[in-house]
């Protein structure tokens, strides 16, 4: 059955198209949604799929988005112009990947934005995957300071509420996503996590990623991935300056599982630690300055909260100024597409 709701899949590679993405295309093309596969300077010249639109460089910039005319070459921030794409094809859903994810059938389930679950009560950092392990392992995701790991035990609500979730996160299982500091510790990763689960984050906090992400068409300006930070922090930046937005407008975020499998492409873990330090000496701080700004409600207000906050973290060293010619640029494409 064909989804009603017009949904788009976004994927960066620089790979030529494995069994993942061929098992992309054939089952987006089932379910009648558009799969966007942006490409970068390392990726194969000849890349070909029976079913999507893949773009090169040359076809990037072909794009009528400022965005896509400054954006770095060799950057994971090149996604942004397939979320840009996406907009401009009418989506109404966004889903986000990545090329070592192996999608379950699942995974092309139909996207519901209301969801009738218990809520998570902490109001501060909480181990996610605490929810989803069936024994106490010593896992945690990318992102979570390091000293939140164990700090707080999930505590949940006596009843479920049935809301609306603009923003729902799934869990990758096999080789999900840790840092660097668990991978040293524990070479070989092969996590089961619970299926058919889902939460509500609440007023707590954590991080998501981009491997298995579902935005809904009135956070949109909230996909923004800076693109002066490192790789490794750029989508977990994202995800603590949309929570802070989303919580200040009273949103909630879903995370569930399992939809997805992940068999990791090859990473050398001292550039992915390298990469991840100023995640962890900063991650806990970015919160805590993004709680001192009285930023304003509703979804029209999201991309001058984006400005505001953006400013507020340079002010502060966290991003360098240069971030701001990159965040204007698709602010002015997204409300170009938005009618904002």
């Amino acid at each position: 059955m064909k989804e009603n709701i017009k949904s788009s899949l976004i994927i960066t590679t620089i790979n030529k198209p494995n069994r993942n993405i061929k098992r992309f295309s054939l089952l987006s093309k089932k379910k009648n949604w558009n799969l966007i596969i942006i490409g970068d300077q390392k990726s194969p010249v000849n890349f070909k799929i029976n079913h999507g639109n893949y773009l090169d460089i040359v076809d990037q910039k072909r794009l009528e988005f400022k965005f896509s005319k400054i954006c770095p070459l060799n950057s994971y921030t090149r996604k942004n112009i397939g979320y840009l794409l996406a907009i401009k094809k009418k989506s109404e859903i966004i889903i986000e990947t990545d090329d070592d994810n192996y999608p379950k059938n699942n995974f092309f389930s139909d996207k519901k934005l209301k969801h009738n679950v218990y809520e998570i009560t902490n109001k501060n950092w909480i181990n996610i995957y605490d929810f989803f392990i069936n024994k106490s392992e010593p896992i945690w995701p990318r992102g979570l300071p390091l000293d939140k790991i164990r700090d707080e035990k999930i505590k949940f609500s006596k009843n479920k509420k049935l809301l609306e979730f603009y923003l729902q996160q799934g869990v990758c299982e096999g080789n999900p996503d840790v840092d660097a500091i668990y991978r040293l510790l524990n070479p070989k990763v092969n996590i089961n996590f619970k299926n058919n689960k889902k939460i509500s984050l609440g007023n707590s906090c954590s991080t998501f990623n981009s491997q298995n992400t579902i935005w809904f068409k009135k956070i949109f300006p909230l996909l923004y991935l800076p693109v002066s930070c490192t790789m490794r922090c750029t989508d977990i930046w994202r995800s603590i300056i949309a929570l802070r937005i989303l919580q200040n407008d009273n949103k909630k975020i879903l995370f569930f599982g399992t939809t997805m499998k992940q068999f990791r492409n090859i990473h050398n873990l001292f550039i992915d630690y390298n990469q991840e330090v100023p995640m962890y000496l900063q991650n806990k701080n970015i919160l805590n300055l993004l709680k001192n700004l009285k930023l304003k409600k509703g979804y029209k207000n999201y991309s001058y909260n984006l400005i505001k906050s953006y400013k507020y973290l340079i002010r502060k060293k966290i991003f360098p100024k240069q971030e701001l010619i990159f965040l204007k640029a698709w602010i002015y494409d997204i409300n170009k597409l938005l009618k904002i």
